[in-house]
């Protein structure tokens, strides 16, 4: 009999990964692959927040490599109608995938009163470039992405990855 074995796999890298996923949807874009690009451009903006939040913003990974923000855990709460209690969503604290996460975002940078933050990363964030993104994206037909739309979705991951890079650069740990 053998022990059972564990995974040992390293944690995620999500600014080696947004970058990765920046540069594979510009590579697409300029080839005309729509769907490929858009879709790169949502992970990297999904791994720049991430990064964000873990590098600056207090947010941690759990057991599962997974992260997740303390910040937004409420507990176990009573139902609005009554009866019994609510458990909150998992959704709700850890981060998973945009539109949501980027609703995470500010809702942290809110309650930590953006003590973090300059002028430049609030206007940024001040309105989701990806309100009308989904991971399921992927398998649509080109014809639902715009050029205005992919060209709004490659801006904004480029912006997150150079505020992440600007507060490292800094050394301050603040996003500028």
């Amino acid at each position: 009999m053998t022990a059972p074995t564990t995974s040992a796999a390293p944690p995620p890298a999500f600014r080696a990964a947004s970058g990765h996923h920046y540069h594979s949807a510009r590579l697409a874009a300029a080839r005309r692959l729509t769907i490929a690009a858009d879709h790169s451009a949502g992970l990297a903006a999904e791994c720049a927040i991430k990064a964000i939040l873990l590098d600056y913003l207090g947010s941690r990974l759990n057991d599962k490599q997974r992260p997740y923000n303390k910040g937004l855990e409420l507990g176990a709460q009573p139902h609005p109608t009554g009866g019994t209690w609510r458990k909150q969503d998992r959704k709700e604290y850890l981060h998973e995938h945009l539109p949501d996460l980027w609703g995470q975002l500010t809702t942290i940078l809110d309650r930590r009163r953006a003590r973090e933050t300059g002028v430049l990363f609030l206007r940024l964030i001040g309105h989701n470039p990806f309100h009308d993104w989904d991971v399921s994206g992927r398998y649509c037909d080109s014809t639902t992405i715009s050029d205005a739309d992919l060209d709004r979705h490659l801006r904004a991951a480029y912006e997150l990855l150079a505020a992440h890079e600007q507060a490292k650069f800094l050394g301050t740990g603040s996003l500028a």
